[in-house]
């Protein structure tokens, strides 16, 4: 239900696209490189500028996420589908970015009304009836059915309302070439289903003995098989933050003032450890749950609670003793998280009901929130403030040299008064690092932008700042015979393989369309060790797992229907294919579509958009990240969906 309200607010196309940035994972690939640290964040898992994101705030969202997709995926959705989809980290990037949202939107004083608020939440139809608001006793009541308060759920619809705003804001007078959305379409909507029979190169077993005249051979009429990758050149002009430490002067009042003014950066939040006992009840049992649950209570002590949880409770903890740590307990029911914040440490409440259940609660551990000292945090506030001040340091002394570099349109020109050397990057590859200077690459991803002779904006990276010039662009190759003679024998034994293949699945096709009765077919296939699959094939797409092949649309939509096609070659198979049935779309039908899928598309470039000014303010944000702590809560939450 809460997944179906928010789907109703046209805002969140946004968010769709904040978790395409996951994977593009622009924080999550740098905070594995150590880009970011977690000053200050021994509570908390990430912190955005100096708004922090905790580890309550992140159990509530990851666990509502995992409950959607639990809710969609059923009885397919499994840890490996949590891990290969990596959700907790989609999650986190959808929080941080919405954090750079928030900072972004308060520069250009965009701002959501409390009437703009009322209108969003009147017109969802989740929270509709017979073309009505359906109440704010009703609103609220289902809100808690989804285990949402009212305060959160308002707070989240702003920020998606706000987030709408400046979406509208940056994209403003976009607007498409209408040529391509014609082939695009076509793409989108022409479909075939089909069957088709797949043999594969793993099947051969028998490797093809090939001599090294068919290798040379082999390898003079295929050349492109063999091309090494496009390698490029430039000249860099880098100032390493490492080299300019010594320019860096703090001193202690300005460390003192850091802390006083930043104060909240530096606490440490309080932490609750809550086991319970949880009983199930209906209508009928209800009053005889509550009574047993009021006798059980008046037993229960710290050093018993485990043992009776284990013989007790009927939810997900009871084999632990009914232990949901930290984090765990914080999709309780309401009534139950607002007991616990009452119990001391050490406390065990009377009978809770939660909607369904009565619950025991015992809470082990309580630690309220602490201060930590100046003196504690020094070494924190120097490391920030020095990195701030080197990577300001850097960049000015870079803008001060920029306009004689590009007025000489020589790197040079500006080197001897920054006091560096202009370094020859030598040959690379796109994303190769250069060693001792830019072990992530960035450099060298630089100039794949790039056009010969050309020199760059400054370039930031994790170990500095620079510019560079592309000297050389070195066209992918053809490599030596002798240096690919292993893949050559490769490719050319696939080749034969192949030819295998296409013989065995030419007789295959041949008696298939000969056999008219579906129960020969069947036994047919079942001697020959042979499998029908069924697909659904769109344009520029994959016949199910194999390779995208060049050709395979015109060859599919070409096809006759209830006939098995001639062998399709691909790259690690073979394929013969049987069209059920085809929708192919025509002018006409274009025509009457056009102006909505214009509108598609255009929301889908605003969001393309969108995420690229995303993306490009990311570095006006100080991103601290407290990896012990995302690990600790990702597996506490997932722990519940197993």
């Amino acid at each position: 239900m809460l997944r179906s309200m928010r789907n109703n607010l046209k805002s969140l196309s946004w968010t769709l696209w904040l978790v395409i940035l996951a994977f593009i994972g622009f924080i999550f690939v740098q905070w594995g490189a150590g880009r970011f640290d977690s000053e200050g964040l021994d509570r908390d898992v990430a912190a955005v500028g100096r708004s922090t994101i905790g580890g309550e705030e992140f159990q509530k969202s990851l666990a509502r996420t995992l409950e959607m997709y639990r809710n969609q995926f059923k009885d397919n959705f499994s840890p490996q589908m949590i891990d290969q989809l990596r959700i907790a980290e989609q999650v986190l990037q959808g929080m941080i970015s919405g954090r750079i949202v928030q900072g972004e939107a308060q520069k250009l004083r965009l701002q959501v009304s409390d009437a703009e608020l009322q209108n969003a939440i009147r017109s969802q139809s989740s929270f509709q009836r017979d073309g009505h608001f359906i109440g704010s006793e009703e609103y609220e009541r289902l809100l808690a059915y989804n285990h949402v308060t009212v305060v959160e759920f308002e707070e989240s619809l702003r920020q998606d309302i706000l987030a709408d705003k400046l979406k509208e804001l940056v994209t403003a007078g976009l607007v498409l070439d209408g040529d391509p959305l014609r082939e695009d379409f076509r793409k989108e909507n022409d479909k075939a289903e089909l069957d088709y029979i797949a043999f594969r190169l793993a099947e051969v077993k028998e490797e093809p003995v090939t001599s090294a005249a068919e290798l040379r051979e082999f390898y003079a009429k295929n050349p492109a098989l063999f091309q090494g990758d496009e390698k490029r050149a430039g000249e860099v002009l880098a100032l390493k933050f490492a080299d300019l430490k010594k320019e860096i002067t703090l001193k202690e009042d300005e460390l003192f003032a850091y802390y006083k003014g930043n104060k909240a950066m530096f606490k440490l939040p309080g932490k609750t450890k809550v086991s319970r006992i949880w009983v199930a009840y209906d209508e009928k049992t209800r009053e005889e749950v509550l009574k047993r649950m009021e006798e059980n209570s008046a037993t229960l002590t710290p050093d018993n609670f485990a043992a009776r949880a284990r013989e007790l409770s009927g939810d997900d903890k009871a084999k632990e003793g009914g232990d949901w740590g930290y984090w765990g307990w914080q999709s309780f029911s309401a009534q139950e998280k607002s007991l616990i914040g009452n119990l001391k440490q050490g406390g065990i409440s009377s009978p809770v009901d939660a909607g369904n259940a009565f619950s025991l609660l015992y809470v082990p551990e309580k630690i309220e929130e602490q201060q930590e000292s100046y003196d504690a945090v020094k070494a924190r506030i120097r490391g920030v403030l020095e990195n701030e001040r080197l990577r300001k340091l850097a960049g000015e002394k870079m803008a001060q040299a920029q306009p004689r570099i590009k007025k000489a349109e020589s790197l040079s020109a500006g080197a001897g008064k920054l006091g560096v050397k202009v370094v020859d990057s030598g040959p690379l590859t796109r994303g190769q690092a250069i060693k001792g200077l830019d072990e992530m690459g960035y450099i060298s991803q630089k100039l794949f932008a790039m056009k010969e002779n050309e020199i760059s904006e400054p370039v930031e990276f994790p170990e500095g700042i620079a510019m560079v010039r592309l000297v050389r662009v070195d066209k992918p190759q053809t490599e030596p015979f002798d240096a690919v003679r292993q893949k050559v024998a490769t490719e050319l034994g696939n080749a034969r393989k192949l030819q295998l293949l296409e013989a065995r699945a030419l007789r295959a096709a041949a008696e298939l369309n000969r056999l008219a009765d579906a129960k020969k077919v069947e036994e047919y296939l079942g001697k020959e060790g042979l499998k029908a699959e069924s697909a659904t094939y769109q344009r520029g797409d994959r016949l199910a797992d194999l390779p995208v092949t060049t050709g395979l649309d015109e060859a599919v939509f070409a096809l006759e229907e209830n006939i098995y096609s001639a062998p399709l070659a691909l790259k690690t198979a073979v394929v013969i294919v049987r069209l059920k049935s085809k929708k192919v779309v025509s002018d006409e039908d274009f025509a009457k579509e056009r102006e909505a899928y214009y509108g598609k598309r255009l929301e889908e470039a605003k969001n393309t958009r969108f995420g690229s000014y995303l993306l490009s303010k990311k570095d006006d944000y100080k991103i601290r990240f407290n990896a012990e702590m995302f690990e600790k809560v990702k597996d506490s939450v997932i722990s519940r969906f197993r």
